[in-house]
């Protein structure tokens, strides 16, 4: 038998589809893609997709995030943050890698980090 490992799941995505409110608190070693209404706080070790109708408010911690709807909190990414052009985000976001397209709507602060400070960062909050 194999021992439980936390890996990232090629394959499996976990969705809150468009008419679905979820409030509450959500930890996955999978991707995620909202496309309906989460508030709370969101972790996974994979990439978050918030759809173009989706709204999220609350914390999020991800490898990578892709925003074309709204959020509005806090978002701590291990590596790419990617604000599309019908996106916007209100609030703070921690990342190394930052892109906005051109439409894409930020109103808030970015600090741009480092692996290490990711991680320190997670274990500040596990806290």
């Amino acid at each position: 038998m194999s021992k439980n490992e936390n890996t990232t799941q090629v394959n499996e995505v976990n969705r809150i589809s468009g008419g679905t409110e979820f409030h509450g608190v959500i930890n996955s070693v999978s991707d995620i893609r909202i496309d309906g209404l989460f508030e709370g706080k969101l972790t996974t070790i994979g990439k978050l997709v918030i759809g173009e109708s989706a709204r999220l408010i609350g914390e999020v911690i991800a490898k990578s995030c892709d925003i074309w709807g709204e959020v509005d909190g806090k978002v701590l990414v291990k590596e790419v943050f990617g604000l599309r052009k019908c996106g916007s985000i209100k609030g703070k976001i921690a990342c190394q890698k930052l892109f906005i397209e051109e439409g894409g709507i930020f109103n808030g602060s970015c600090k741009m980090i480092t692996e290490e400070e990711f991680e320190d960062n997670l274990k500040s909050q596990n806290q």
